[in-house]
């Protein structure tokens, strides 16, 4: 695994992803129930449907530290805790492993989540929505537990949701966005967007979808989307298949506004740097949201993530963490981590690589629960591990 930042420098090869442990086989035994959690929306009352889950033990000061998990394009909550082999493709499991409470909702739209009409599913409504189960979590009104330090982790469009949540509200005390850059590659972008039909047309929302803005994937096309085929279980891909979920043509367009400024890149740094006055007071358009997040930053992607770095792969990670830190400011530039996860396709949790993602994740988000930044300069979160330098 290859990682970047300001503060820390990992290299793992295949030995030590090989070294890397899953999650016990008992890590949420009987420790999760199932929530229905009421949010208000423009359009009125809606739910979130999920799990709540507990770990099987206490682990250092993480007994008040909750991850609140975002699912992406066409996923709901199946895509953390994956119902095929969990021990070594369930997110919630590792978390749970690590001492992490976890909350995992079927977004708006999503499972047994209310559906709106599809042009109230957005990528705002979707932050609202995850916001108003962050305030709750924090009076404890979701399980009685009040928890002081909030981790929110995205993949994908939820990684988008993730970034402007913590924009908007600064309620979180970290983010954690897998699948998502600044910037993608457009041809194979286009090629994904060719794959997404009205939901209403596909056998398994046949009946219960007829809102011609609720979209999904073509069967048989997730493989060639969200994988890299070498290092993944045709059990897995035929498991999401039949698992698969929608998104509204109004989230996918919000994805393009998020992204837009990583499209004008560097015309658009010579234009502000040229015209300061023009940028000034306006970063938010020119580099978008995450420019408003105050807290630490980990982004993680698959080497091959094709969405994001066409056929060739990411290659050159510290390129990558350099022109994703153009997008921050303050505390989350300074504490921006970046790392890529070899052999492995958009899909970080459904590759067989996933026990080596869930290790780093759990202890970049215990470093940043346990020394939450308060204040300028002070030390950004590690991964602490024998392979970790600083």
């Amino acid at each position: 695994m290859r990682i970047t930042g300001s503060r820390v420098a990992l290299a793992v090869g295949v030995v030590a992803l090989a070294l890397l442990p899953s999650a016990p086989a008992d890590a949420t035994s009987g420790n999760c129930r199932a929530v229905t959690l009421p949010v208000t929306l423009e359009a009125g009352e809606a739910i979130l449907s999920g799990d709540v889950c507990h770990p099987s033990r206490t682990v250092g000061t993480l007994g008040r530290t909750v991850q609140v998990l975002v699912s992406g394009t066409a996923y709901g909550k199946d895509y953390w805790d994956f119902p095929y082999r969990p021990h070594t493709y369930s997110y919630v499991r590792a978390a749970n492993a690590a001492g992490f409470t976890t909350v995992n909702v079927d977004r708006l739209g999503i499972g047994a989540s209310s559906r709106p009409a599809s042009d109230r599913v957005t990528i705002a409504s979707n932050a609202d929505s995850i916001h108003q189960v962050i305030q709750r979590l924090r009076t404890g009104a979701v399980d009685g537990v009040r928890y002081d330090r909030v981790v929110l982790v995205g993949h994908s469009l939820g990684s988008l949701i993730a970034w402007y949540e913590a924009a908007q509200f600064h309620d979180v005390d970290a983010v954690i966005s897998s699948g998502i850059l600044h910037t993608f590659d457009g041809p194979s972008v286009a090629r994904f967007g060719l794959t997404l039909y009205p939901a209403a047309f596909d056998p398994r929302f046949a009946g219960r979808i007829t809102d011609p803005g609720y979209l999904t994937t073509l069967p048989g096309t997730r493989a060639q989307s969200f994988y890299y085929l070498p290092n993944a279980d045709q059990q897995v891909i035929d498991t999401d298949e039949g698992s698969k979920q929608t998104a509204t043509m109004f989230e996918a367009r919000d994805v393009f506004v998020q992204e837009t400024p990583g499209t004008l890149g560097a015309a658009r740094d010579a234009l502000c740097s040229a015209l300061v006055a023009m940028c000034a007071g306006s970063e938010a358009f020119w580099y978008g949201v995450t420019t408003r997040i105050v807290v630490p930053v980990l982004t993680v992607v698959g080497q091959y993530d094709g969405l994001l770095c066409g056929p060739n792969g990411c290659a050159d990670v510290a390129r990558v963490r350099a022109d994703e830190s153009n997008y921050f400011r303050g505390t989350a530039q300074r504490c921006l981590t970046l790392a890529e996860v070899p052999n492995t396709g958009h899909d970080l949790n459904l590759h067989r690589s996933a026990p080596a993602w869930f290790t780093l994740a759990n202890g970049w988000a215990a470093a940043a629960a346990e020394q939450p930044v308060v204040r300028p300069n002070a030390p950004c979160p590690v991964v602490r591990s024998a392979w970790a330098s600083r």
